[in-house]
């Protein structure tokens, strides 16, 4: 397990998304999932008229920090932009398989839109480790 697969997992799923527009922040809590096989690309899946989509639309640089872990575990950046992805929810409800938090707060998520987020550099942080970043 790589440092920021174990760091992924001790978020379990959860994370605050910030975004902006118009200089007005504003942040929620969301459920996400992380595509190992592109390790900087993270998912949100949401209704289609949420202000939180709006706002994506407007202003694509969004920043999130995941829920932190034992030890304090957490990923930030303040570095990513997000997206409508053209992925479809067949490719990557694998991804969401082990939250069940999600799958009650998404009974239909074939129904919702999907949220790329592309981090461009990673933080990976806790209380009893020396941070570190990633870079893409």
């Amino acid at each position: 397990m790589t440092k920021l697969t174990e760091y992924v997992a001790a978020a379990q799923h959860m994370m605050v998304l910030g975004t902006a527009v118009d200089e007005q922040p504003s942040v929620r809590v969301v459920g996400f999932a992380q595509d190992a096989k592109a390790e900087n690309i993270f998912y949100v899946v949401s209704a289609p008229k949420t202000p939180k989509l709006a706002q994506i639309q407007h202003n694509k640089q969004v920043a999130f920090v995941t829920f932190p872990g034992p030890g304090g575990k957490r990923i930030s950046t303040n570095q990513a932009r997000a997206s409508v992805s053209s992925k479809t929810w067949p490719e990557i409800a694998p991804l969401f398989a082990d939250s069940e938090g999600f799958k009650q707060g998404h009974p239909h998520p074939e129904d919702e839109v999907i949220i790329e987020i592309q981090a461009a550099s990673l933080l990976l942080d806790s209380f009893v480790e020396p941070a570190e970043v990633i870079s893409y």
